[in-house]
Parts: C-alpha cells; structure tokens; sequence
C-alpha cells in the first residue's frame, strides 16, 4: 500500500499529522503552538490540491484528503478550543465544538459528493473555518474572550453547512496575497512571536472578508437592480 502513495498523497498525511500535533500541542498548554500548526496544516492542505491538480495522486488519494481535513480543521481545532476554554464553560464549550465537529464532517461528506459538478464551494470550507479559529485565537487576547470564540464557532459551524456559495481560491491572483499573509504569520511565530498576533490580526480580517464574501455578493445583487 505504502508502494501507491504519490506526491500529493503524502503531504495530505502531512497535513493530517500537523493537525495531530496541534492536538497535542494543545494537551500540554501550548495553544499559541497548536494554532501555528492548524495553519501549517491549511497550508498542505493548499499545497496537496494544487500538486493533485498537476500530478497524479493515488486512487484513494480523494477519500485520504478527506479523511485528514476530518483531523486537521474539524477535530483538531475543536480541541483546541475545548482545552482552552473548557475550564470557564465545559458543557457550553463542548456543546460548541462538537456542533462544529457534525458540521464540519457534513460538509466534507456533500463536497464529496458532488465536487465533480461544481465549480464553487456550496458552504463554507471547512480548512477556512479553521483558518478563522486559529487566527483569532493567535490575536492580542484583549481581544478574545470564551463568549466571542463560541460564537465564532458557532457561526463558523452553520455556514459550513449553508448554502451560500464560496469561490475557489485556485489561481495565483487570489493566492498570492493569501500566500503572503500565511508567510508573515507562520515565521513570525518561531523568529520573533511580538509580530504574530499583528499578523494574525491581518489573516483573521481577510478570512473575515472571505466568509462575509456571500452576503457581500448578494447586496451588490441587490442593490443593483
């Protein structure tokens, strides 16, 4: 079996394992550790679709992708978020995240289902669902409290299972400056942590933009006619 493995297939194990290591991270109190590493596990997961488009993966190379965002932006940053607040609110917390972790596995198994006849996401992604959670959670904590991350999960958690339409960040104009901010955050973390929270300030504003990019779309419909 290890024999059929390609490219792309190897870093979506990668991806799975940084979100394992995020989980652990987080066993041991170290959040801000956790959070940087669901990032490295967006970014592979950014880079094993990119390779899959131009090489060719294994046969179970589909169901493995999916099967490791189950990992990385559904369990992973749910217990992340359960092991930092869960002391203030436990059954609020764990009712959240688990809200989070059904919808998260809901909208992996329609994509799955029809990704073949779509061009945009139906629902928000999962990996930018959790992009959104580890961003915030890497903000100045002035800024954070256990009310405002339960129900940033829990918006988070009923668009993935919306049907508002979501484009594909596939092509190098809309990539680049993602690219970009992902670049500044992720260094910073292990060069010089001071700058991090800023960065992620600028990462949580364009994911912002990009889960209100729906409602966004509809005024302009709106306001056009």
């Amino acid at each position: 079996m290890l024999q059929t493995l390609k490219i792309p297939d190897i870093v979506t194990l990668s991806n799975a394992l940084f979100g394992m290591g995020a989980m652990v991270a987080a066993s041991n109190g170290r959040y801000d550790l956790a959070c940087i590493l669901l990032l490295v596990a967006a970014v592979a997961d950014g880079v094993d679709g990119y390779l899959a488009r131009r090489l060719t993966s294994s046969e179970f190379g589909g169901a493995m992708d999916s099967l490791a965002d189950v990992i990385s932006f559904g369990v992973a940053p749910a217990f992340v978020v359960y092991s930092a607040y869960s002391a203030l609110h436990p059954y609020i917390i764990g009712a959240a995240v688990s809200f989070y972790v059904v919808c998260g596995i809901l909208r992996l198994a329609r994509f799955s289902s029809i990704q073949k006849t779509i061009t945009d996401f139906e629902g928000l992604p999962i990996t930018a669902g959790c992009v959104m959670i580890a961003s915030y959670l890497l903000i100045d904590e002035k800024y954070i409290s256990a009310y405002s991350v339960i129900a940033l999960v829990l918006i988070l958690s009923l668009l993935m299972i919306s049907t508002f339409t979501y484009p594909k960040l596939s092509n190098m104009r809309t990539m680049a400056p993602v690219s970009v901010v992902f670049g500044l955050v992720i260094p910073s973390f292990f060069i010089n942590m001071k700058y991090t929270p800023s960065f992620s300030l600028v990462l949580f504003i364009a994911m912002a933009i990009y889960v209100a990019s729906p409602v966004i779309k509809t005024n302009k419909m709106f306001n056009g006619n």
